[in-house]
């Protein structure tokens, strides 16, 4: 199966949970996967469930990535998700596996 990202691109906890749950189901599947909170999508960070359930896709192989503007924004020393790569937009595509889906929500 083809890799899957997820961009995160707000607050909208629907959306979110939308994503999360897709993430989780692909990962479980075996599949290369990763969750990219963009700017927009940072705030969510101060949210402890937010935090739990972003730890808990880890566990399931989930790669987590943070926009590093958004997070500069937000937190002036670290983040609280410490093995959460900071990338942005640009690096993600650059990256970007020529078969993966690409789901933006």
């Amino acid at each position: 199966m083809a890799a899957l990202i997820v961009i995160i691109a707000g607050t909208d906890q629907d959306r979110t949970a939308t994503a999360f749950s897709l993430a989780g189901s692909n990962a479980a599947l075996g599949s290369f996967t990763q969750l990219h909170l963009d700017a927009g999508a940072t705030p969510m960070l101060a949210v402890p469930a937010v935090l739990d359930a972003l730890i808990e896709l880890r566990t399931l192989g989930v790669v987590v990535s943070i926009c590093p503007t958004g997070l500069a924004d937000l937190y002036a020393v670290a983040s609280p998700l410490p093995d959460a790569e900071s990338i942005g937009l640009v690096t993600l595509l650059a990256e970007l596996p020529d078969d993966a889906r690409l789901v933006v929500v």
